[in-house]
């Protein structure tokens, strides 16, 4: 119950957000999809027609990577083009802030990720994927860094499959298997509907279940938000 109240809050003040940040009427073609760029530190510069609802999800998502650093930054701006001509490029993409795994405050996991690639080409993937322990935790040895380039993404509806290679592993993340050059694997699902959105990483896949593999263990974020859209 306390983890639906706080994303709650967070999906409100979010909103907020999203309005002041994307303007109160952004422009609407006749097929309900509004023209967004996403912009992030490591370099992505997408265009995006997405609807409505789409809008606000990815920039409820943008908004968490800031409220949880992970090293990796976005932003969402208007187009003023209508009818939408960013859905003549047509792209998947998985977005995503938040934190997880808070045995002990403050030593979550911070994260945030984003990845995207041509519709149905999942091998043209482009993007960062990182986690992070945030400060105050050193003193119970529970610290480090992950940074995974992310080559990977096959996106299914809600769901999203990322295969990508590891540039850093430090910490508690070296000790979990991750590697230098070698592999992670990440899978990520988006519930709009109960707003417990799903993340899970690891350093080998489960089985051949996507292009990019997979993983099945995904638990629960505790905060934060995760935008798949299935172009």
């Amino acid at each position: 119950m306390l983890s639906f109240f706080k994303r709650g809050v967070f999906v409100l003040a979010a909103t907020i957000l999203c309005i002041f940040a994307l303007g109160a009427a952004p422009a609407v073609s006749d097929v309900g999809l509004q023209n967004v760029t996403l912009s992030c530190s490591d370099g992505t510069n997408l265009d995006l027609a997405l609807s409505p609802a789409e809008v606000l999800s990815l920039a409820n998502a943008v908004t968490a990577m800031s409220l949880y650093p992970a090293g990796v930054t976005c932003g969402v701006s208007t187009q003023a083009a209508n009818p939408p001509t960013a859905g003549s490029k047509k792209f998947d993409s998985a977005v995503g802030g938040g934190d997880q795994f808070a045995f002990m405050h403050p030593c979550s996991i911070n994260f945030g990720f984003s990845a995207h690639t041509p519709a149905g080409m999942p091998f043209g993937a482009k993007g960062s994927f990182n986690e992070t322990v945030p400060g105050g935790c050193a003193g119970l040895g529970f610290t480090g860094q992950l940074r995974v380039s992310v080559d990977c993404l096959a996106v299914n509806g809600n769901h999203a499959d990322m295969h990508g290679t590891v540039t850093k592993a430090t910490g508690a993340f070296a000790n979990d298997g991750f590697s230098e050059g070698g592999d992670a694997y990440i899978s990520t699902t988006e519930d709009a509907i109960s707003n417990m959105d799903s993340l899970g990483v690891k350093p080998t896949s489960d089985g051949p279940l996507s292009a990019c593999g997979r993983t099945l263990n995904e638990p629960l974020i505790l905060n934060g938000n995760i935008n798949v859209h299935d172009a």
